[in-house]
């Protein structure tokens, strides 16, 4: 049996968040269902998520944790 990969449209219900939070400062985003689509496409993966985001206030890329 196939593996199913975790991607947004999958783990995601109407009043989910998505939230990321950086390990640097901690400052942390939070983004509905709707808004999370618009900005990574519903299929995008945690890992997708992480490597093309970064943070709002000091603008690190390396150290984003993504979780719903």
């Amino acid at each position: 049996m196939a593996a199913m990969f975790q991607v947004l449209h999958r783990v995601m219900g109407p009043a989910d968040t998505l939230k990321l939070k950086c390990g640097k400062c901690n400052h942390q985003g939070e983004w509905t269902r709707d808004q999370a689509f618009a900005l990574y496409g519903p299929d995008a993966a945690p890992y997708d998520i992480r490597r093309s985001s970064k943070c709002g206030r000091c603008e690190c890329k390396d150290r984003i944790s993504v979780w719903i």
